[in-house]
């Protein structure tokens, strides 16, 4: 996923959390609900000072938009190694435990 789904699917987030539609949050940022709906998809990124009103609304900084948008990264990744081990033998999953042990060791 994106930078740009990644963020729309922050601030889709962030929306549904302040109990906002769509076409009210456009209306707090000055935007019109079609270009609301593109960001959330990632079909359209925000600009700056978009990300600014966006905050603003959220009552959040800035940084924490784009932060969150980092961290789905890790959603993925530990998505990604819960589909491994469903389809790792036992083997392979006594192995795993292992490293992962002395990893956080």
């Amino acid at each position: 996923m994106g930078i740009k789904e990644q963020l729309g699917l922050r601030i889709k987030e962030l929306r549904l959390k302040n109990n906002l539609k769509q076409s009210e949050l456009a209306e707090m940022v000055n935007i019109a609900t079609k270009h609301q709906s593109c960001i959330e998809t990632g079909k359209n990124y925000p600009s700056a000072d978009l990300i600014e009103k966006y905050a603003k609304a959220f009552k959040i900084e800035p940084s924490e938009l784009l932060y969150i948008a980092h961290k789905r990264e890790l959603d993925d990744i530990l998505n990604e190694i819960n589909s491994i081990l469903k389809n790792a033998d036992e083997e392979k999953i006594r192995l795993i435990y292992k490293i992962i042990k002395a990893a956080c060791e």
